[in-house]
């Protein structure tokens, strides 16, 4: 009797324990399984991936139940790798990448309001977060304000009798372009031919040009605020006519379309390019390395050391300069077969995109030279930042004439799109080679616009 009081005391305790395990062991569970988020990224800037892992320590310990797989891409083959995994229906949940019409249509990128508590959002600049908008609502979160514009190398431009530092205040024309660029098209002193204007027409964005100068030409939008397309405006024509006047009268050089964006920063490192497009305020922390490796006898033979200066792009006679801003930052997706609680992983995902853009995260801000996009960004590096003078005070102007964004319809974006990827990109680049007229181009446009929109 004793015996079996014995071993039912103990088969209560063992029970007991058992249950006390089980409770634990659920709880445990719940919080030590591990909600692994998937983040596409590419090098962002010469210390991101350095930049990247410090948010990543910090936030998995502050959130041990969430992990950050990173992948980072390259620049060359990124957007097609993407454009891949989002076909299958199998994208990572977050993307180094603009929100966009197209991969709304797909139903796998996710608005972020519903997952992010007001107070969050507000530590955010509010024209940082327009960028981030399609139709009104919020995809994505903004890394860094950025703007893309021109530059030049300083002792070419003073060789050739050009006042950059007026250029730099109070812009130029198109016409005015032309002819001063002009002065810096010939042959150096090394015997090679130097270019009063380089540009990519080859490799990734190859088409940025165009987009660039119809900005300063009046056609800041391929939809308007009304959502109608513009680019049957004869201005475009203007625009074709005007690139292609840059080839064929020797500025720039006639292989245009085959120059990459890496070919294109050998020709300013050469000193065979006078001034090149695009160029960004972080070129001149990519240029002051080079110029080390130039010091050093490690850059490659023919390499010169360069003053960089920071150029605003011309515009079209009577029209309103303009320059390409914006931000570049993390969008949120979803797969179409998630195996879990997907609820809960969006809200880890949008925790963990707030991570990577928040305060921390804008280290790379500072290292590109580009401001602040939350408020707690801005008190944390206010005092961080390097950059000389003249640049400095470019960037500052520069500023005060981007292009805000506006809010179309997604449908007919999607056939801006579609204009864009099918007629607008392989018309250009015949057009650069020579193998296209403007007016064919102009006409190709017109004739795709007519089909897609009845104008």
């Amino acid at each position: 009797m004793r015996a079996r009081k014995v071993m039912a005391g103990t088969l209560s305790v063992i029970l007991a324990g058992s249950l006390l395990l089980t409770g634990c062991g659920s709880n445990t569970t719940q919080i030590a399984k591990e909600d692994i988020v998937k983040v596409w990224t590419f090098p962002v800037e010469k210390n991101y991936a350095k930049n990247f892992d410090a948010v990543k320590a910090d936030f998995e310990a502050k959130n041990p139940n969430i992990k950050i797989q990173k992948e980072e891409l390259t620049w060359a083959e990124g957007g097609k790798k993407f454009d891949t995994t989002v076909n299958a229906g199998n994208p990572p949940d977050i993307m180094f990448i603009a929100p966009s019409a197209k991969y709304i249509s797909t139903g796998l990128e996710v608005p972020v309001e519903n997952y992010l508590d007001a107070k969050t959002l507000a530590d955010y600049y509010p024209s940082g977060l327009e960028y981030m908008k399609v139709d009104g609502k919020l995809y994505g979160l903004p890394l860094y304000m950025k703007i893309q514009t021109m530059g030049g190398n300083k002792k070419l431009l003073e060789e050739a009798g050009i006042d950059w530092k007026s250029i730099q205040q109070n812009g130029w024309t198109w016409d005015q372009f032309k002819q001063l660029v002009k002065k810096g098209t010939k042959t150096n002193a090394d015997g090679k031919q130097q270019y009063g204007f380089v540009f990519n027409g080859s490799g990734v964005d190859f088409s940025e040009l165009l987009d660039h100068l119809n900005m300063n030409n009046g056609l800041p939008y391929a939809l308007d605020k009304n959502s109608k397309y513009t680019y049957t405006n004869p201005k475009f024509l203007d625009t074709l006519k005007f690139i292609r006047s840059l080839i064929t009268e020797g500025i720039s050089p006639k292989e245009a379309n085959q120059i990459t964006p890496q070919k294109r920063m050998d020709y300013l490192y050469s000193e065979q390019a006078m001034i090149i497009f695009k160029a960004m305020p972080y070129y001149e922390v990519v240029i002051a390395d080079n110029n080390k490796k130039v010091a050093d006898k490690t850059a490659p033979a023919g390499q010169k050391q360069i003053d960089f200066v920071l150029l605003p792009e011309p515009h079209a006679d009577g029209q309103q300069a303009a320059v390409l801003g914006g931000v570049d930052g993390y969008t949120m997706f979803k797969q179409k077969s998630y195996n879990g609680d997907q609820e809960q992983h969006l809200k880890n995902i949008a925790k963990v995109m707030v991570a990577l853009t928040s305060s921390k995260a804008g280290a790379s801000a500072v290292t590109l030279n580009l401001p602040q996009v939350t408020k707690s960004g801005e008190d944390m590096w206010k005092d961080k930042y390097t950059m000389s003078p003249e640049n400095k005070a470019e960037v500052d102007r520069l500023f005060k004439t981007i292009v805000p964004p506006t809010q179309v319809n997604p449908d007919k974006s999607l056939k801006a799109i579609k204009i864009y990827d099918e007629v607008i990109k392989p018309d250009y680049q015949a057009l650069l080679g020579g193998d296209k007229t403007p007016e064919r181009m102009f006409q190709d446009v017109q004739n795709k616009a007519k089909e897609l929109f009845g104008q």
